[in-house]
């Protein structure tokens, strides 16, 4: 399953670069590993934005638990999900199992 992760900043910039080095640590983990597909900030620098490919909600919520943001409580997230029913020749077929690939 795909999931659209938006992160939304609670705290001022100050106390997010306190723990930018160690987020975008558990994002390189995470992207090694198969389960953060592209990540990066959101152009007005309130939040950023993940793709994961996660097995289901709680694998994605037990990833999230770990990512320094969400554990200092200076951001939140919302996700949405997808279960991709059509999609891109260019993309891994492993992150649209049952999608029609044009």
């Amino acid at each position: 399953m795909i999931h659209v992760v938006t992160l939304t900043y609670l705290r001022p910039v100050e106390d997010i670069n306190q723990h930018l080095d160690a987020h975008k640590r558990w994002l390189i983990d995470n992207v090694r590993q198969g389960k953060v597909i592209l990540a990066g900030p959101m152009e007005n620098r309130t939040g950023g934005l993940l793709l994961a490919s996660c097995s289901d909600r709680e694998e994605l919520d037990a990833m999230m638990a770990q990512d320094p943001f969400i554990e200092s409580g200076v951001a939140s997230y919302e996700v949405y999900a997808c279960v991709p029913a059509l999609a891109s020749l260019q993309l891994p077929p492993h992150w649209a199992p049952l999608a029609k690939f044009v």
